[in-house]
């Protein structure tokens, strides 16, 4: 029996927990897939290829390398960062001749993410071991189109992205990447004084009656702004925003800036909501219903509570906000980025410093 062995080399981060959740079903999934007549191992590593000038990964240049050191007959590299053939952005690229696969996971969306590298991996494979596998319809998950070309250099077949929908799970797959639940822990300072501005609004009595006197809508409002208005103090003051240097890169900064914009407000929102259970929960311990009711000129509930507890966390992220600026920007970065993410805004800021943002 025919024996193919396929190494899978993974990025740091999410990438190498994905691909390690799925070591053990691989060589399963190629026999019922791919062929039953060809005995399949799988090796893996974690490992950062590095990039071109134009952050894209080059698997064909490392293939021998890869090859040699996995001692495998495939290749197929998982990454977090996007991936573009020319202008098109892609989910992935096969090079049959070379036997090297590229996956890009953030094309592959925010949910599923398991099941949907696992499909990628079997696709990539199969095109590179069975002849006419590679002319096979995809048949990964819309919305996505195959590619095939031939060339001098061998046949190559991509996986691309298409339509509106295609663009906004690629969105939302790099927020996934960017996992913007790490940011709550690392601002430290911001969290504080949330907490102290939002004390306050619990022990002063001129917030339980203004936020009584307030409707849900002003109320929903106020927590809007005060959410947007720390995710923009992120932004601006840590030098988040990236500001395109010619035309060819402003569709490059539009997708990370907004897929940026998108990770701070998931993580100011999960701040917030944390902050209102505190809040409610303290208020409820802290204020004796008999005051409440006597300041307030009414019967009062539970969502009295709420409301006031509402109010406060809104004013306690404005001060978070102020707060967040005795963060280290490398901090806020490192929470706000994934690896590969990372990597190109450095190497972005090395090439031009001059273009980064300034602090308000």
């Amino acid at each position: 029996m025919k024996t193919v062995t396929v190494g899978v080399v993974a990025d740091p981060g999410l990438s190498t927990k994905v691909a390690g959740s799925l070591a053990d079903s691989l060589a399963t999934r190629f026999a019922d897939a791919v062929c039953r007549e060809i005995g399949w191992n799988v090796t893996m590593c974690s490992r950062a290829l590095p990039v071109n000038g134009d952050g894209n990964i080059e698997v064909r240049r490392h293939a021998d390398e890869l090859r040699c050191s996995l001692a495998c007959d495939v290749v197929v590299c998982l990454t977090e960062s996007t991936t573009r053939l020319g202008k098109t952005l892609i989910v992935s690229e096969v090079d049959v001749r070379d036997k090297t696969a590229l996956i890009s996971l953030p094309a592959l969306g925010p949910v599923r993410l398991r099941r949907h590298v696992a499909r990628s991996i079997v696709h990539a494979v199969g095109a590179m071991t069975i002849a006419d596998a590679v002319r096979s319809p995809a048949q990964l998950f819309g919305p996505t189109r195959q590619e095939i070309t031939d060339g001098a250099d061998g046949r190559h077949a991509f996986v691309e992205l298409t339509r509106v929908h295609g663009r906004l799970r690629l969105l939302l797959g790099m927020v996934r990447v960017n996992r913007p639940w790490r940011l709550l822990p690392s601002l430290s300072g911001a969290i504080a004084a949330s907490v102290a501005a939002a004390a306050f609004g619990v022990f002063y009595s001129s917030i339980w009656m203004m936020a009584d006197a307030m409707s849900a809508l002003r109320l929903t409002a106020v927590s809007i702004v005060a959410v947007v208005a720390m995710m923009l103090w992120l932004m601006l003051y840590n030098g988040l925003w990236e500001r395109p240097r010619d035309l060819d890169q402003r569709k490059n900064a539009v997708l990370y800036n907004t897929a940026r914009v998108l990770t701070l407000i998931v993580g100011v929102t999960s701040m917030y909501v944390a902050l209102f259970v505190v809040v409610v929960s303290g208020a409820m311990i802290i204020i004796p219903p008999a005051h409440l009711e006597s300041t307030l000129g009414h019967d009062t509930s539970w969502r009295d509570y709420a409301q006031l507890a509402w109010l406060a966390s809104s004013l306690g992220t404005f001060a978070g906000a102020l707060g967040s600026s005795f963060e280290s920007d490398h901090a806020v970065r490192n929470a706000t980025f994934g690896k590969r993410e990372q990597e190109r805004h450095a190497r972005a800021a090395l090439s031009d410093p001059s273009d980064r943002p300034t602090a308000p």
